[in-house]
């Protein structure tokens, strides 16, 4: 098997000026970080950014994912092409299916379409959470795009993406994720941190709700959904990783385990806190 590689994940709603930005990404390259990744909206905002950042840091970028349903092949096509080309291939495009109708079949036709117009070069991780979202990830993808896993969750996906890659004749996709991390020295605003990133998913669009409850919380979700307390210790556990610095690292390297490619997804405990996403880049750097 494959060493785990890890990179590093930086949402523009964290807040961070395209300075600090810059500066965190050359320090993640010195740390040895292999890529950087950031999620999208349907629009060529996170491709420019990959650009930029490619530039300023001489690092790899990614984008997980881009919602299909918010463009037709074409427009995403376009874009991968020229941030591939103006990166020497240095590039990963991430796919998901936002809010398509019948999603595993729109999809199917959807990727489809993106592969015929892209270089062949250009990989293409799928999004993928469900069973059979998980199994076209195996047999079109080049990598699935995973995301709030637990352990149990990460080992069924690689056993479902691993059968239908064998079942398609097709190499092993990469298995990536997004792993929400917060580190500040103050705890319980490292844990709040988490939790509001947690529940924005947990309690927020169906497929996630039924993501989480997969992972054997719909009870507590429900007194959650209620207000009746804040997240169990067992739930943040299934989901990130949070607390002081030095504490955190076992955290990470527990939830990243099975990956082929763990993206440290920074999250700021003060909006706009390049100090903070310091801390989680230092306390998650290859070793």
């Amino acid at each position: 098997m494959t060493r785990m590689r890890i990179a590093v994940g930086i949402d523009p709603d964290q807040g961070l000026s395209d300075a600090d930005e810059s500066r965190l990404l050359q320090h993640a390259a010195a740390r040895g970080y292999v890529a950087a990744w950031t999620p999208s909206r349907p629009d060529a905002a996170a491709f420019d950014r990959c650009l930029r950042w490619h530039r300023e840091s001489g690092l790899a970028t990614g984008i997980s994912v881009v919602p299909a349903s918010g463009q037709p092949p074409s427009f995403y096509a376009s874009n991968a092409a020229r941030v591939w080309e103006s990166t020497a291939g240095r590039f990963v495009l991430g796919v998901g299916s936002g809010q398509l109708d019948r999603p595993i079949k729109a999809m199917r036709e959807y990727l489809s379409q993106l592969r015929d117009l892209l270089p062949p070069e250009l990989p293409i991780y799928v999004g993928a959470m469900g069973r059979w979202m998980l199994h076209l990830a195996g047999e079109m993808g080049d990598g699935v795009a995973l995301n709030w896993c637990s352990n149990e969750q990460v080992e069924a996906a690689r056993i479902e993406v691993t059968r239908a890659a064998s079942a398609a004749h097709r190499p092993v996709p990469v298995i990536a994720e997004y792993i929400r991390t917060a580190v500040d020295p103050d705890v319980a605003l490292a844990r709040s941190t988490l939790s509001a990133a947690m529940l924005g998913y947990a309690l927020g669009p169906p497929q996630y709700r039924k993501h989480f409850e997969r992972k054997g919380f719909a009870a507590e979700l429900k007194e959650l959904e209620g207000g009746q307390h804040t997240p169990s210790d067992a739930l943040l556990a299934a989901s990130g990783a949070h607390g002081r610095p030095g504490d955190v690292r076992a955290q990470f390297e527990g939830l990243a385990a099975g990956l082929d490619l763990a993206i440290v997804r920074v999250l700021v405990t003060k909006r706009g806190d390049a100090m903070s996403a310091r801390r989680v880049i230092d306390e998650c750097a290859p070793s």
